[in-house]
């Protein structure tokens, strides 16, 4: 009997870390820029240049650390280009 209690509570907690474990992003190429700063309000504006160009730093937090935990974020004449995940906070710098 304890055994199956053991099994069902192991059960009960690896059903609960998977469903914590993935979230499904709604930030897609393409998205206008003003939409991306409503879904991402931590997201920090690191770079506006003359020839619309935008670049956003995203920092994740997890209690977990991450090898990547720094994601930038292009834009190009308002919408989102592409992004780019790094280990390094001052990357935008270098990638272009």
């Amino acid at each position: 009997m304890r055994k199956l209690i053991l099994i069902g509570l192991v059960a009960i907690m690896a059903m609960g870390c998977k469903s914590r474990s993935y979230q499904e992003s709604s930030i897609t190429i393409g998205m206008p820029e003003n939409e991306f700063k409503r879904v991402n309000r931590s997201a920090e504006l690191m770079l506006a240049s003359d020839d619309g160009t935008n670049i956003y730093r995203s920092i994740s937090t997890t209690f977990i650390p991450k090898p990547e935990p720094y994601t930038f974020f292009y834009f190009y004449q308002g919408k989102l280009s592409r992004f780019v995940k790094s280990d390094r906070i001052d990357d935008y710098k270098f990638i272009r």
